[in-house]
């Protein structure tokens, strides 16, 4: 249940910034933005970890696929970053 309140609040941060966004002000960058994304990512993957698989696995390999799952994700955006550093029409 903290997963699905720290989605909540997630969302309410997420609605805050929409409301900035409609009054044209600018806080947080792009790559900012990329990596605010990203959370809702890891916070689902929990939940669903959580509920499907509490049972078959050992909740140790749970934070270590979490931890992982970030890694990857914020490998993924710096390459992303780097490709559209080296070409910018991207």
């Amino acid at each position: 249940m903290g997963f699905v309140l720290l989605l909540y609040i997630y969302h309410m941060k997420c609605h805050f910034i929409f409301k900035e966004l409609q009054n044209d002000i600018f806080k947080w960058t792009s790559n900012q933005m990329r990596l605010w994304n990203e959370v809702s990512t890891l916070i689902l993957f929990a939940v669903v970890f959580l509920v499907i698989l509490k049972n078959a696995f050992n909740w140790i390999y749970g934070v270590i696929g979490i931890f992982v799952l970030a890694g990857l994700l914020m490998l993924g955006i710096r390459i992303y970053k780097r490709m559209r550093n080296k070409n910018p029409e991207l």
